[in-house]
Order: structure tokens, then sequence, then C-alpha cells
């Protein structure tokens, strides 16, 4: 987000927050939801998809909810208020292509209403007719969701698959593929979407139940402080917030602290950092060791003040309107070891892979009683799959992959260090002074290793990681 769709949030979010009447903030709530969704898309270099990508959002939005969501002892048809509030929104950003406000809701002018209402039209039909017809079936349509939910996933951060779905998508839109791009396939925040709508559908499919309106779906899968940059929250935990904070004063002394601490950390050191931290542009423009070394950990800052100071403005704008969402940092750069960073390094991630990926491998792999696998190897293989998901879900590149198996490589290793040494560490912990020395030097080692590992997120080739690797040994000479 830019800083003018944060005021513009702000000023949106500060006047629900006034409004005391609980039904009344929530159907505003749900709105604005909806509006956002379209307002807060970057312009699409293909035609018309600054609208139709939020359009699938908010479509899939609503059929995970129909299937997975919805309580099945109430018809449909008896939310057929709250799904006018979101359809509503939807119809008025379509009608807006004839008014002079074309460009209000959306980057471009939306497409022509021939297109756009049929395309309503068939998604209301589509909530309520195919819950009727699939409900027999719903174990199948589960493996389905999660399939589409995932593949998109891929598409978008694959660059060769992401180029092939430009094509196709310029094709059909009447534009020459000659001039399509990877780049061109920006569908905002659906790496979150994908993962609240994936944590939803599997909980359904274990049986876990929890049923909620289509608005209040809408508003925790596309709430639009968090729809960019998260924190991924969990539907159990909004739907409290959402409903319990109503019931309290709206902290507007802690909003607007975390809205101004947010904004430093972004628009002052994150985006004063940049100035001199490692990019794609520059990796190979440094002359010193010394200077390839302030470029890494000046990076090293800048993405953590970029990325928690987001998150410290959602936080802000949630509170606006009484809604809590989740802490996403903790000082991860203060952490003596690397398995407490990435307990408080974009924590609701991390979290989401523990619960989805993590635990259930590790049942897996245990399960096997009659050949069991060893407990490192179990280890090695859980830290490796659920850490390279974690940088494939990045980017599906080869430097993302890179950057997960490091980190792997770093939680298996201080794995074994622990089980090894945790008896001395506990004798250790009785000498005061030598312990803080040691945790001094933990805490050194730990932000080496995530400095060195972030060389492989910014660069996307491995021969200009390996050169810069050799710059930060060796330097060059003038």
């Amino acid at each position: 987000m830019f800083l003018l769709d944060i005021v513009i949030l702000l000023a949106a979010f500060f006047i629900i927050g006034l409004i005391r009447n609980p039904k009344l903030r929530t159907a505003l709530i749900t709105v604005a939801s909806v509006l956002f969704v379209f307002y807060l898309q970057p312009l699409v270099p293909i035609r018309n998809f600054d609208y139709w990508f939020p359009f699938l959002t908010l479509s899939f939005t609503l059929l995970t909810w129909a299937f997975c969501a919805r309580d099945p002892d109430l018809p449909i048809q008896a939310n057929r208020d709250e799904l006018a509030l979101i359809l509503f929104p939807m119809l008025i950003v379509a009608l807006s292509r004839h008014t002079p406000f074309n460009t209000l809701f959306t980057a471009s002018r939306p497409p022509a209403l021939w297109l756009s209402l049929p395309a309503i039209a068939f998604l209301f039909i589509l909530l309520t007719g195919s819950v009727q017809l699939l409900k027999k079936n719903l174990t199948v349509l589960y493996s389905v969701l999660i399939t589409l939910l995932i593949s998109l996933l891929v598409i978008i951060k694959m660059p060769c698959l992401a180029l092939k779905a430009s094509e196709f998508l310029r094709s059909i839109s009447g534009q020459q593929i000659d001039s399509a791009l990877a780049s061109d396939i920006r569908w905002l925040g659906y790496s979150y979407i994908a993962f609240r709508l994936l944590s939803v559908v599997i909980d359904r499919k274990k049986g876990r139940k929890l049923f909620v309106s289509p608005g209040q779906f809408v508003s925790y899968v596309c709430f639009p402080p968090a729809l960019a940059a998260g924190p991924i929250d969990r539907l159990d935990r909004f739907a409290k917030s959402l409903a319990g904070n109503f019931l309290a004063s709206i902290p507007y002394d802690d909003a607007f602290q975390r809205l101004a601490i947010g904004a430093f950390k972004k628009f002052i050191l994150a985006d004063g950092l940049a100035f001199i931290a490692l990019s794609q542009q520059n990796h190979a423009q440094f002359q010193s060791s010394c200077w390839t070394w302030s470029a890494l950990i000046a990076y090293s800052l800048q993405i953590y003040f970029d990325f928690s100071g987001y998150t410290d403005i959602a936080i802000g704008l949630g509170l606006l309107v009484g809604i809590r969402l989740p802490e996403n940092f903790n000082h991860p750069y203060l952490k003596p070891d690397i398995a407490r960073f990435w307990n408080n390094w974009h924590m609701t991630l991390t979290q989401w892979i523990r619960s989805y990926v993590f635990n259930p491998l590790t049942r897996k792999l245990r399960s096997n009683k009659q050949r069991p696998l060893p407990q490192w190897l179990i280890v090695l293989l859980a830290q490796f799959v659920t850490m390279g998901l974690i940088g494939a879900w990045h980017g599906v590149t080869f430097n993302f992959l890179i950057w997960g198996a490091w980190h792997a490589f770093g939680l298996f290793i201080h794995q074994l260090y622990n089980d090894r040494m945790k008896d001395r560490l506990l004798a250790l912990q009785q000498r005061p002074q030598i312990y803080q020395l040691y945790l001094l030097l933990s805490w050194l080692l730990t932000f080496l290793f995530v400095a060195l590992g972030w060389v492989w997120f910014v660069l996307a080739e491995p021969g200009d990681a390996m050169a810069f690797y050799r710059m930060l040994l060796m330097g060059r000479i003038p």
C-alpha cells in the first residue's frame, strides 16, 4: 500500500469506528472490505484484470464460505441480506464504468457491463444453487478447492507459468501476447488470501466446524489493512475479535501509536535504508568488503522495518474499528538462535506452516511403527519440506528454494546442537556472566546466519549470489 492508500483507509476506518451500533459497524466493515479489494488492486497490464482479479478474490471467498463456513442447518437464502451487502458493492463498482468516476474504485475503467453484470449474476446463481447440487460430494469438493487454490498460487509464484498465464489472459482479452511478462499477474494479496482460505477448507475437511455469516467471512479474508501484507489471521480468532471488541471502547491511543510506529518504520527507516541496501540492481556495484557488508546489513534491517512497519499499520487500522489483528513480529533479530528467530519472524506464517504442514508431516513420518525412521531424519525431512514451502511461498524460483533450504539446514543443526548440549547449557546458566557472553555470541552468530541468507532472497541468479559472497569475504581491487 502507498501512503495515500493508508491515509484513505485511516479516514474510512476512523469514521466506521465512531459508529456505536454493532450491526451497522459490522455491515460497513463488510462493504469496506469489498470496495477496498478493488481499490487497492494495482494496475494490471492485462485489459480489465484490475477488476477481474478482485472479482475472483470475492468469488473464491464466497464459494469457500458457502461450502466450508456456512451453517448447513440454515438455507443459503437466510443470508440473502448479507449476500446483497457483498454483491451490491460489486455491482456499484461495475456500474461506475458509466459515471465520471470510472476509476474511483479500480485502477482502470471497469469492463463493459455485458461482461461484468452476467458474471455477478452467475456468482449469485452459483452460490444459491450449487450448495444443494454438490452437498453430497463435499469431500471431493474440498479436495478440488485445495487443489485450485494451491495451483493458482504456484502459477502466480512460478515465473514460467505466470508468463504462460499472462499470454493466455492477453489472448482472451484481445491483446498482443508478444509483450506478455510474468509480472503482469499482479493479483493483490493472493498469497495471504489463499492461506486464509486453505486453513478454512483444510479444517472443514478434517471435520472441524466454525460457522459464520458471509459478511463475517468476507471481512476475515479481505480485511483491508491485512489484505496486501498480512498478518495471516485464523477465522475463529478474527470472528471472536469482530464480535467481542464492539462491546468495548475503541483504543484510539493504541491505534494511533501503532500507526505512528508503523509509518516511521516503513516510510522513514525502511525507505531510507533502501538507498544503500543490497538489491538486484546494485549488487555488482560495490567496490569493497566494507560497503558490501554495509549493504547486506542495511537490507536485513530494511526488510524487517518494511514488513513489521506494514504489520504495525495494519494492527493500528484494525484497532480503529475494534478488531485486534495478531502480532507478526516480536524483535526477531534480538533472538539468540535460529529457532527463536523463526518463532518471532512473520509469526502468523510460521504458525500456519507449523499447524498445516510441519505437525501433520512429522506425525505421518512417525506413524510407520514397522519401519520407523530415525528421529534426526524425521526432523531433517520436516524442516526441509516446511522451509522449502516458505521459500516457495515467496516465489517458486531457485533462489527462494535455496533460501528455504538455508534456513532448514540452520534449524536442523540447531536442533541437533540443542539436543546434545541441553545439560551443559542448563549447567552454564548457573554461571550468569559466562552465560550472558554465550547468549551474546549466539545472538551474533544467529544474526549473521540470517543476514547471509538474505543474499539468496534478494539475488535471483545463483551466480550473482556467489559473486556477492566472494565480495563479502575478499572484496574487490579497485
